[in-house]
């Protein structure tokens, strides 16, 4: 790897040094015939071996290989200008082996999938599992290289899977998981759009709590976004630097379909810039400088934009665990946190990275000035960083993982007292936040009115148990009848009963996560399923009888309900038998879409939930080994 990135410094200098004295290689006098040196050619080398001192026969190699790819450059503009063929340069990126450079001609007016077809050929891997990239964009399919401004002479990346079965499984499961992510985040976006609780069912707050206003269209973009992107940090942890390349570009993707203004708003489209970057640096791609220096720029005005020039409001907010600047996706009584914590550690860890590949990019353009004081500031920020393992080992003793304790300590100067009451503060501030939340939407209807405490007293006076009624009422907005309805069809159909004890759980912070197993027999004895009884006992915070409570809920206000239609008919007359069971069956799909959007919610929030600490909590190995190779050719 090293031998490689010096033959690509000696590379860089000599293009510098060429453009610098406008001497074209591939005319007279430097070219020559049959392979032969000119004298020119040969004095060059020997110039340049001496203002650089290398040795003349590395020059002149590596002159000669500048040469060749000139030529091929002029050859490929006047074939592509006399027959429409373009030359494509591709580097081949395959785990466990040495890079591979091809070289493929095609019209611009054919499919993305020709090529794809003719390199996966050439390689002779299966089209499946290969992605091209361009651009900074992967290559569509379905699209002609035209439309997707793939040119001639356009240096593409090809990233291919590794060949073991588990590897090609995982491949295949990959865009099984992609396109369930998009699938389900459409099918939610449908669902929530048609709710009267639209904007409290699916909310996005900004780092000061305030609601973002989204219409439907960037809403979904924004969900599979954000699961794509965390899906490929879980791959830049394991290294697996194509992978993770594909799904953050495809994460590009969906957040670009949002507004500026809304990328603005979230912090996290500025990392996913970085995240990018640093792929490119792990697959080695010196192609992709451009792309990387674009996506870097958008980054660092992302970390400006919420931090302040010089990122002066960090400094300002160091070692302040109750300041804290938290982006939140609410989706029904699930929250997502999707950006940072603001400490002078996590984001340092960032600024970090910002500028070590910032460097990398200077030094890859030939600014070597400019890439001496970037790496610079990156060592600075990095020696900042470190942590003493016995401080690490002492705050895992009292509970913290070690993610947390890295990421405490760097917050705290490596004080280990100060560290641990900054993360204490940290997670108290969180759940505070998750109580307020669920106690407003206890207390708030579907429409965003006031629970009404009365009508809650009535339904439980008719023998319904206070939660399942305060339930009922939320999701009819305080219609009594209806709510009534609803509790009567628990009766008839009970898994609607499980329906309703998940969502008392869920908006119930004090519930138990593993039901008692003495209970959950002596319930199964009294003949309900064990589905059920654990349900009931979860809301019922493992009291016998408040789980007994929820269960005979159905039956006594079944009892009561059907009293009350009794006296009905006997007054107003008889009530059509057709209708009610229209009700019924119309209450059963709306509870079966719901359950359906309830599983694909529960899968985009394993996607969507992660440990920004996990992710922060960098050993510094890599970064120190991109420090070393790069200043040692500085």
């Amino acid at each position: 790897m090293e031998d490689n990135l010096q033959h690509e410094d000696l590379l860089i200098k000599l293009r510098g040094k060429l453009n610098e004295e406008k001497i074209k290689l591939w005319e007279p006098p430097y070219l020559g015939t049959d392979d032969v040196f000119t004298q020119c050619f040969q004095e060059l080398a020997k110039k340049y071996a001496s203002d650089l001192s290398v040795d003349e026969h590395l020059v002149l190699s590596a002159l000669h290989e500048l040469q060749l790819r000139s030529m091929e450059r002029v050859k490929a503009n006047e074939e592509f200008k006399d027959t429409g063929l373009a030359t494509f340069r591709i580097k081949v990126t395959i785990p466990k082996e040495k890079p591979k450079i091809l070289k493929i001609q095609r019209t611009l007016d054919v499919p993305g999938s020709n090529l794809l077809n003719a390199v996966a050929a050439e390689i002779g891997v299966a089209e499946s599992r290969l992605k091209l990239i361009s651009n900074g964009k992967l290559v569509k399919s379905s699209m002609t290289l035209n439309e997707q401004n793939v040119k001639n002479g356009t240096q593409l990346m090809a990233l291919v899977l590794d060949a073991s079965p588990d590897e090609v499984k995982k491949e295949d499961n990959l865009y099984i998981e992609m396109k369930t992510t998009r699938d389900d985040a459409t099918m939610l976006s449908e669902y929530v759009s048609q709710l009267a609780d639209y904007d409290e069912y699916m909310k996005l707050e900004d780092q000061s709590g305030k609601a973002v206003e989204l219409p439907p269209a960037e809403k979904k973009s924004l969900l599979v976004g954000l699961a794509l992107h965390e899906r490929g940090r879980a791959a830049i942890k394991q290294k697996d630097y194509s992978l993770a390349l594909v799904l953050l570009l495809e994460a590009d993707r969906q957040f670009n379909e949002c507004r500026s203004s809304l990328l603005q708003t979230v912090d996290n489209w500025g990392v996913l810039q970085l995240d990018i970057a640093w792929c490119y640096a792990g697959l080695r791609s010196v192609a992709a400088a451009a792309d990387a220096a674009r996506r870097l720029a958008a980054a660092e005005r992302a970390l400006q934009d919420t931090y302040g020039p010089d990122q002066r409001r960090l400094l300002e907010l160091k070692g302040n665990a109750g300041q804290c600047y938290i982006s939140m996706l609410h989706i029904c009584n699930l929250t997502f946190e999707i950006t940072y914590v603001v400490t002078s550690a996590n984001e340092r860890v960032l600024l970090m990275r910002l500028y070590l590949l910032q460097g990398i990019v200077a030094f890859h353009q030939n600014r070597r000035a400019d890439a001496k004081a970037l790496l610079e500031k990156a060592e600075a920020e990095l020696n900042n960083l470190r942590v003493d393992e016995s401080a690490v080992s002492r705050l895992m003793e009292l509970g913290w993982s070690r993610a947390q304790a890295r990421v405490g300590l760097r917050g705290a100067a490596g004080d280990p007292d100060r560290a641990h009451l900054q993360l204490a503060a940290r997670a108290d501030q969180r759940e505070q936040h998750r109580r307020d939340r669920r106690l407003r939407m206890q207390r708030t209807c579907s429409d965003g009115t006031a629970l009404d405490g009365g009508l809650v007293r009535q339904l439980v006076a008719q023998g319904f148990a206070r939660p399942l009624a305060a339930m009922a009422l939320r999701h009819t907005n305080n219609d009594l009848q209806a709510a009534l309805r609803d509790l009567t069809s628990l009766r008839e159909h009970p898994q609607l009963l499980c329906e309703m004890l998940d969502q008392v759980v869920d908006s119930d912070s004090d519930s138990p996560s593993v039901p008692d197993k003495k209970l959950i027999a002596e319930l199964e004895a009294m003949g309900y399923s064990e589905e059920v009884v654990r349900r009931a006992l979860r809301a019922g915070h493992n009291e016998l009888h408040a789980a007994l409570d929820l269960l005979l809920a159905g039956h006594a206000g079944h009892a009561a309900t059907s009293e009350s239609m009794v006296s009905g008919e006997e007054e107003g007359g008889n009530p059509s038998t057709s209708t009610a069971e229209t009700s019924r069956t119309k209450m059963k799909q709306e509870w079966e879409r719901k359950k359906e959007c309830d599983r694909a919610l529960e899968r985009l929030s394993s996607a969507i939930r992660g440990d920004e600490d996990d992710y922060l909590d960098t050993s510094l190995m890599e970064e120190e080994q991109y420090l070393a190779e790069y200043k040692s050719l500085l």
